[in-house]
């Protein structure tokens, strides 16, 4: 039984003989009230894991963990099944609510106290079970895995943690707690929806400890590799130095003629066999002299540059024409709105057909009647509001509404 202090086991037994009747009580009557018992001891009962709080503010109940073992030397039937995961804890809360609702719906008292009884232990437990595992992993993060000594041991025991963790944390997010509401929907005692709902409360608040711890292991990993690393730097350059003894301080260096004076008379160094890793100030320069000690493959040869000319052409200025038809549309609408009469495209085109000639401007009808009908589609909606468009045509023959068109009037709205 090596790994056991026999003195904390003695007060163990110490404390459960002392307080045997308080035990006895809260094992057969389910609980009791703390409010008439001291203080200290209720603690020190905590501390030893032999009483935990209830439900109820200023009750007590005894720990799984001794519950079972009186139940196993009583005889009495105990939960066999075993809690290993969160789905079976489920499944077996399910079958107890079932067997608590079905005897509070027959009024058989006894068994439905019973039965409140192994859900509170069951949920209790598996609470307890995951709480513990919690705490573990935060401690060994805590305490940088002290419980192993070398930094690979450490890493290793991160990432199987990690793993575990990330694992436990895939099960979990696979159950819906909410869905344990349903266990309630009935006129269930107020006890028992209370455990639920703190079971409820409890599981996503365990959801997101798990996310915190398992960020927290990705940054512990993250620091004890590149502490590995700088550990196996540390090494490579000792087994150097030790296979180089030139590297080595003469203990005649003062009598060295080649010596410089104000060397001479220094104080003496302080020289140690080990690096301090820990100390700040020697890091980098420790780096570059482990990079210059180490092996290296031959550089990689630079290829020189080629280069290259930009020709800059200089910014050519384009002249910009107007566009001498789109005035002429502009004016034919604004003759339209100012005569208030109805303005023929084809009458203004032969109207104005001499005056465009002589300044060297010529258009095709067909052209001229498509322009003036394509400038009216681009005007403002409040343009289109004042002016209105009536084709003039002829209907194609063999078909219904096929029209050839010849002119086209600008017409203004009598509303405007």
């Amino acid at each position: 039984m090596a790994g056991y202090d026999v003195g904390d086991v003695a007060e163990l037994l110490k404390q459960i003989g002392s307080n045997g009747q308080l035990l006895a009580d809260a094992y057969v009557y389910g609980s009791i009230a703390g409010d008439q018992l001291d203080a200290g001891k209720l603690n020190l009962l905590q501390k030893k894991g032999l009483l935990r709080p209830d439900d109820e503010p200023g009750d007590y109940r005894v720990t799984a963990e001794l519950k079972r073992m009186l139940n196993r030397l009583m005889r009495k039937q105990s939960s066999y099944r075993q809690l290993t995961d969160m789905g079976k804890v489920i499944d077996i809360l399910d079958d107890t609510v079932n067997d608590f609702q079905l005897s509070v719906q027959s009024n058989q008292h006894e068994d439905a106290e019973y039965y409140l009884d192994q859900l509170d232990d069951l949920l209790y437990e598996a609470k307890d079970n995951l709480n513990v595992s919690l705490d573990n992993m935060h401690y060994a993060i805590s305490s940088q895995f002290g419980f192993v000594s070398t930094l690979s041991a450490k890493v290793r025991e991160n990432e199987k943690a990690l793993d575990y963790a990330q694992k436990l944390l895939t099960e979990l997010q696979q159950i819906d707690p909410e869905a344990c509401y349903e266990w309630t929907n009935w006129a269930a005692p107020v006890d028992f929806t209370r455990k639920i709902s703190g079971f409820i409360y409890w599981f996503n608040q365990t959801l997101a400890r798990l996310r915190f711890i398992i960020d927290n292991m990705r940054l512990s990993l993250f620091r004890l590799r590149r502490d590995e690393k700088q550990a196996s730097l540390l090494r490579n350059m000792a087994r150097y130095l030790r296979k180089h003894p030139e590297f080595e301080i003469s203990d005649a260096l003062f009598e060295d003629p080649s010596l410089n004076e104000k060397l001479k008379f220094a104080a003496p160094l302080k020289l140690k066999c080990y690096v301090d890793i820990k100390d700040s100030a020697v890091e980098e320069p420790l780096f570059a002299l482990v990079q210059s000690l180490r092996k290296q493959t031959k550089p990689t040869a630079i290829n020189p540059r080629e280069v290259g000319t930009v020709e800059i052409k200089p910014i050519e200025r384009v002249v910009v024409e107007p566009d001498y038809f789109g005035e002429q549309t502009e004016l034919l609408f604004e003759l339209a709105i100012t005569t208030g009469e109805s303005i023929s495209a084809i009458g203004y085109w032969q109207s104005e057909l001499q005056n465009w000639s002589q300044s060297a401007q010529t258009i095709e009808p067909k052209a001229w009647i498509e322009l003036v009908f394509s400038s009216y589609c681009k005007l403002t909606l409040e343009q289109q509001a004042a002016l209105d468009i009536k084709m003039a045509g002829i209907l194609v023959s063999g078909t219904s509404d096929n029209y050839s068109y010849s002119d086209l009037r600008i017409v203004l709205k009598e509303s405007h």
